[in-house]
């Protein structure tokens, strides 16, 4: 097989600024940026707008910035429309300061998953309040459809092997939510039947870890929620993006009003094949992939999916300015 090659860009390199979904969620991810403007800016932001609307119980700005704040399994748990919002705020924060001390520019973004919404505020798309109400609305649409208990599932196995597995365990509601890397695959599904492949994974030697979800993304059972949600995008503005626009649910850049609003909803019943995403992006000619999340979650997917390129999560905590603008400095040279 033919190795992909980037396509040549005479000579400069291009950035992908990449936006995480639910693992971007960290207790007090952003204590040492709480003085940055604009980092504080969107926090206040995000709290503001949510306030406004009736529905916040726990103040974003205090799961971000106090390290005491509720852990990840706990808060989605008690709380999950604070977890969701925490998980925007948190990237498009970061993502923020990453732009401003990123020397040269960043030339396009990249959502996952449900980080999809926070790609396209940092690009221009939507704003910050209208991020935020969409949550809000994504929250009821996910608490009125009484969906089943459900979530997901990574693995450390190729999707083939993955789809092997489902087949011989006989778990037809278990589907393949992502395909994000040779060796990592996320399943979705009910807890029974993933608590069941989960067995089978382990029996066989491999790694099988449940992550903190809600519910089962990247699933038909949420092909309703999908539907309802897309139809209540049709009525949202939407700005031609300042930056192109990637998603891991298709590989070339969003671009028409009715494409972006796809992505905005794609993270609901749409299943991810990140891999696929990032060849096209290196295809394209980028070379350098900067995560904006508080861990390394897309950097180092990155690295599996596309060896020999450049990439860095200046954003994982613990970070301030300081220590950003120098793992940028180091990624950007």
């Amino acid at each position: 097989m033919t190795e992909d090659r980037p396509a040549p860009t005479g000579g400069t390199a291009r950035t992908v600024l990449m936006c995480p979904g639910q693992g971007a969620y960290l207790p007090g991810a952003l204590r040492h940026l709480s003085g940055v403007p604009s980092v504080s800016r969107v926090l206040g932001t995000v709290d503001a707008h949510s306030t406004a609307l009736g529905s916040a119980r726990t103040p974003v700005g205090r799961l971000l910035t106090d390290s005491a704040a509720p852990d990840p399994d706990l808060l989605v748990r008690t709380d999950p429309l604070a977890f969701d919002l925490a998980t925007y705020a948190a990237v498009v924060a970061s993502a923020a300061v990453l732009l401003d001390l990123a020397t040269p520019p960043v030339h396009a973004v990249l959502g996952h998953s449900v980080g999809d919404l926070a790609a396209l505020t940092v690009a221009g798309v939507i704003t910050i309040d209208q991020g935020v109400r969409l949550l809000h609305v994504r929250d009821r649409l996910l608490r009125d459809a009484a969906l089943p208990a459900a979530g997901l599932l990574a693995t450390d196995l190729t999707a083939e092997l993955a789809a092997d597995l489902l087949r011989a365990e006989g778990l037809p509601q278990v589907r393949i939510a992502a395909r994000n890397a040779p060796g990592q695959t996320v399943l979705a599904g009910p807890d029974d039947q993933l608590a069941a492949v989960r067995s089978a994974a382990l029996a066989l030697g491999r790694r099988a870890t449940p992550l903190t979800s809600r519910t089962a993304y990247h699933h038909p059972l949420l092909a309703e929620v999908q539907r309802a949600f897309r139809r209540l995008l049709r009525a949202q503005p939407v700005a031609p993006p300042a930056l192109p626009v990637y998603t891991a649910a298709t590989p070339g850049p969003a671009r028409t009003p009715a494409q972006l609003r796809t992505v905005a909803a794609a993270h609901l019943a749409e299943p991810l094949a990140f891999h696929r995403t990032l060849r096209a992006l290196r295809l394209a000619g980028f070379t350098t992939y900067l995560d904006s999340g508080p861990r390394a979650l897309l950097s180092t997917l990155a690295r599996a999916g596309l060896p020999g390129c450049t990439t860095a999560a200046p954003s994982r905590t613990p970070a301030g300015l300081d220590r950003i603008r120098l793992r940028l400095t180091a990624a950007l040279r």
